[in-house]
């Protein structure tokens, strides 16, 4: 019990960094794309019809939209492991962390083999007594 503990702290520290670290790559990497593609969008302006084009960059946008939810997504799982809470939500988030290759595949899959024991499943199900403040202090 004890062993899966330590590893859900760890794992749950993992995923909170790899989160964090991820919506600022991801934010340098659209602000990157995003000055390269005001070239672009002046050349497509010139050749392609004005709603296209704007259907092109709105769909860009909800792509990153989408990217920087699965972000947040991986945080929250990473808080949810650290208190042994919303199991599958845990485990569906790792399941579509295995496809941001290739940490999030590393993280994902030791996400999936460490909550697939029965010893974690049996964490999670057990209430645990709320944190009082002087429980905070401590910690």
């Amino acid at each position: 019990m004890e062993r899966d503990e330590r590893q859900l702290k760890l794992l749950s520290k993992v995923q909170i960094i790899y989160g964090i670290l991820n919506v600022f790559v991801t934010y340098l990497f659209y602000e990157t794309i995003f000055y390269w593609f005001d070239g672009y969008r002046k050349s497509m302006e010139s050749t392609k019809p004005e709603l296209q084009v704007e259907v092109e960059l709105g769909f860009g946008l909800i792509l990153f939209l989408i990217g920087v939810a699965i972000l947040f997504c991986i945080i929250l799982a990473g808080q949810s492991l650290a208190r042994y809470e919303s199991y599958e939500f845990c485990m569906l988030v790792a399941v579509f962390e295995c496809l941001l290759i290739p940490i999030g595949t590393v993280v994902g899959v030791w996400t999936i083999l460490v909550l697939r024991r029965e010893s974690v499943r049996a964490l999670f199900k057990t209430p645990r007594p709320p944190e009082t403040p002087a429980d905070q202090s401590t910690a």
